[in-house]
């Protein structure tokens, strides 16, 4: 099994603060049946701010220190870029994940959806695949409610007669034919972040949007919370 979205390095970002418990991490996801872990720390301007050389330089650390234990897992680079306006520095050289050409991004809920399609064009442009993490926790991509009383219809009426656009494409319908890749994290599914979000995680994996899968894990504790033994029925996908 792969984890395609890992916070196991340390010392980076809000991950572990030391090689002990990234090494601990390790152990516990190879137990779990997991082979492969991307390590993707946060991008984010003013707030982690860690570069391609010290992510690279962390990851061969960490793989010399997992061979040394006989921890039999491959650590691979990558990072969890922040799309806000300082996006558009990273992509002069970019950190996509090992040697793939996807780049994951985080879209934050305020991030205007033109800027989102703007962006993830310019990514596919330069040659790489947008993946976008946990969409599932991000509003653009939110399940849709229902609305069934009297005076929803008639606001949603009065919208349509307003001059609201027909026909416009959705944010996530543009990302999907544009080919953009979706990554849905597993403590999504297990109610981590809420009932909304776990709903929209089912949501979106029955209209098999989600194309990869992660733990987004922080911590030994998180993974500890996380029901790995399940986690072959998503990313095994």
């Amino acid at each position: 099994m792969i984890d395609f979205h890992s916070h196991i390095l340390p010392g980076i970002d809000d991950g572990p603060s030391n090689i002990d418990e990234s090494v601990a991490m390790a152990a516990a996801m190879r137990d779990a049946g997991f082979k492969t872990i991307y390590c993707t720390p946060h991008f984010i301007k003013g707030c982690f701010d860690a570069d391609k050389h010290t992510v690279l330089s962390s990851v061969s650390t960490l793989q010399t220190r997992l061979n040394v234990e006989n921890i039999e897992l491959e650590i691979l680079p990558g990072c969890e870029y922040y799309l806000d306006e300082f996006f558009g520095n990273h992509l002069k050289d970019p950190l996509p994940l090992g040697k793939t050409n996807y780049i994951m991004i985080e879209i934050p809920n305020n991030t205007p959806a033109e800027y989102v399609k703007e962006t993830c064009f310019r990514i596919k442009c330069g040659g790489f695949i947008p993946m976008i993490a946990h969409p599932e926790r991000c509003s653009h991509f939110a399940m849709p409610q229902e609305k069934t009383s009297f005076w929803s219809r008639f606001s949603n009426l009065k919208q349509k007669t307003a001059g609201s656009k027909q026909g416009e494409q959705s944010l996530l319908d543009y990302l999907k034919d544009i080919g953009c890749a979706f990554q849905g994290n597993l403590g999504s599914f297990a109610g981590w972040y809420g009932p909304e979000v776990r709903q929209t995680a089912n949501y979106l994996k029955k209209k098999e949007v989600f194309t990869h899968f992660g733990t987004d894990a922080h911590s030994l504790n998180a993974l500890t919370r996380l029901n790995l033994s399940s986690a072959g029925e998503y990313v095994t996908k």
